[in-house]
């Protein structure tokens, strides 16, 4: 008889120990799902942030285009203060950041040196002094309309019209 407990006992806490394993495992479950449906809306958040700060780079670019008196181009120089890739080397941040001038429309607005998806990833990094490989961002280019998207897989765009200076942010999620 006491053989039978015993090995009933063994049986119950093998029993035991298997539920409480398939509690944790359900669990971790839950909250691995919770957290990396949560990772797309960081990088959505990111992807916000670098549309405002683009709203305010294009104000302050038209405001100092305005005190300058209406020139053709602008020549920026906050990109060498900017910290884009792992903190670029110093020569390659100097030689850029002297080249960094940009053509402005007449109605204060920066226009492509090319028009091409180059172009819309030059004035990026122009304006925002940073690489769009930061944010994996893809670029496209429509000619016809003469609008730059900047568009991440997580999900959402950024859209600059050269033309009129409007910028758009799309959130796939709504």
């Amino acid at each position: 008889m006491r053989k039978q407990q015993k090995s009933e006992s063994d049986l119950l806490k093998t029993y035991a120990r298997i539920i409480s394993l398939t509690l944790v495992i359900v669990i971790m479950g839950v909250i691995g799902t919770k957290h990396f449906s949560s990772v797309d809306s960081i990088g959505t958040k990111s992807l916000e942030l670098e549309h405002s700060r683009l709203l305010y780079v294009l104000a302050m670019v038209k405001s100092q285009w305005l005190s300058q008196g209406r020139p053709n181009s602008l020549k920026l120089s906050w990109e060498n203060i900017g910290v884009g890739s792992a903190n670029k080397q110093l020569g390659a941040d100097s030689i850029r950041a002297s080249k960094n001038i940009i053509k402005m429309s007449d109605k204060g607005w920066p226009q492509l040196s090319d028009e091409s998806e180059e172009g819309c990833k030059e004035l990026w990094q122009h304006l925002m002094a940073s690489n769009l490989h930061d944010i994996k961002a893809e670029v496209f280019y429509q000619n016809e309309t003469k609008i730059c998207r900047f568009a991440t897989e997580q999900s959402g765009s950024i859209s600059y019209q050269t033309s009129s200076g409007r910028v758009i942010f799309f959130d796939s999620d709504r």
